[in-house]
């Protein structure tokens, strides 16, 4: 038999018996529209998070000091000890280096008690933060509410969010005021940093922005380290580089020099092994639908054959071969996981669809600052989905296939 004819009798004997095909493709559907559905979420989501990362920059290096003892961390009690300080002199160095377009140097305050002193001389306790070299994606961008908001890299400004402002007073009276930093330590100490406010912004967090350089002098106080910056350095050095590959051979440069290092492409990498295992285990949940529509294909299969048994004798007898048999059973079992297929993976797209509208809109009433298609269906899903219905349908064929070509074509002739 030719191929055409066994595609066109194929064809003809599903289209007899239409709501039996139709029935036995629905759980081909079923597990087809699972998997594109749940994979095309695995896609999008993966997406938005490589996006999300190339926005922060990929090139980015992020450098903090070489560790000497457990106690490498800034503590209220004692003086960090590092083995490989970030100093000026290393910052300069580094920014001579070939495939480095800049370097920004940052230090942290973190378990410090800070206070903000008000122009009446009330005090309240805020955050005081350096230059955002690790911005959020998902926080909404500050808008100012007075003055200037950009970052604060001019010793003596700083920046105040809202959140950090007492109630009743408002953002208006405090721009360009003269206002003052003040830490109090556990020796009962207190030392006030004059400071000028460039700015308020509208976030909710209870933080001022101050430069590298005044809370290096903050720091310089607390711990009593008049040369803090040249004997203990920056906490955080953050490298950026020509591309991603420059910035790979930086992380393999400084890990050797004794440095901690982070880049954001190797979070990446580990992102995407922990993506594609969820993937997978999203893809599952399809699977079993398959499997067992794969059990209804093969009942659905040998019940033709049952019905069929004379038209399987005289086909015999008119000169088709085991094969022939063979091949048509199969080709009418891969043609029930096709239909599925087509159906499933229309019904999976769709419903992306939908999703990603009812989930556009609840970020729109919950006012998110997420703007993100988290269900996306790319082309090799669609040929992958395809291929596997139809093979799904082509295994489930096999046995039924091979019991319809062992049949005797004189025993299947007196059939009744």
């Amino acid at each position: 038999m030719k191929f055409s004819d066994m595609f066109s009798t194929a064809l003809e004997n599903l289209g007899r018996r239409k709501v039996r095909t139709v029935l036995t493709s629905t759980g081909v559907i079923v597990g087809i529209l699972t998997i594109v559905t749940m994979v095309s979420l695995g896609v999008g989501v993966q997406q938005e998070v490589r996006a999300q990362f190339a926005a922060l920059g990929l090139e980015n290096v992020f450098v903090r000091p070489g560790e000497a003892t457990e106690r490498d961390f800034f503590t209220q009690f004692g003086l960090p000890e590092r083995e490989q300080p970030i100093t000026p002199e290393v910052l300069a160095a580094w920014e001579q280096l070939p495939n480095v377009k800049g370097v920004t140097a940052q230090i942290t305050l973190d378990g410090v008690t800070t206070l903000l002193e008000l122009p009446g001389g009330e005090l309240a306790p805020v955050r005081v933060t350096g230059l955002d070299v690790f911005p959020n994606p998902f926080r909404t961008p500050a808008v100012a509410l007075a003055g200037n908001i950009t970052p604060v890299e001019q010793a003596g400004t700083v920046v105040i969010a809202a959140g950090a402002l007492p109630r009743g007073v408002q953002a208006e009276a405090l721009a360009g005021q003269e206002l003052a930093i003040v830490l109090s330590s556990p020796r009962g100490e207190s030392q006030r940093f004059p400071v000028r406010v460039a700015g308020v912004s509208d976030l909710d967090e209870n933080e001022v922005q101050a430069s590298a350089a005044d809370m290096a002098a903050m720091k310089s106080w607390w711990f009593n380290t008049p040369s803090y910056l040249e004997s203990q350095g920056y906490d955080l050095a953050v490298i950026q580089a020509e591309d991603v590959q420059a910035a790979a051979g930086l992380v393999r440069s400084f890990r050797t020099d004794g440095y901690r290092v982070q880049s954001l492409e190797l979070i990446l990498d580990q992102a995407n092994r922990v993506f594609a295992v969820i993937n997978v285990m999203l893809a599952s949940v399809g699977g079993l639908a398959l499997f067992v529509a794969c059990l209804g294909i093969v009942n659905t299969m040998i019940m033709a054959i049952y019905e069929r048994t004379r038209e399987i004798g005289t086909l015999k007898a008119i000169g088709a071969s085991r094969g022939d048999i063979r091949g048509l059973f199969m080709l009418e079992a891969g043609m029930i996981g096709l239909l599925g297929g087509v159906v499933g993976i229309v019904g999976g797209w769709a419903l992306g669809l939908l999703l990603n509208q009812v989930i556009a809109w609840y970020i729109e009433q919950e006012q998110l600052p997420i703007a993100a298609t988290f269900f996306v269906t790319p082309w090799w899903l669609v040929l992958a989905a395809l291929a596997f219905a139809a093979l799904v349908g082509v295994v489930a064929g096999v046995y039924p296939a091979a019991r319809a070509a062992r049949l005797d074509p004189l025993v299947a002739l007196r059939y009744e």
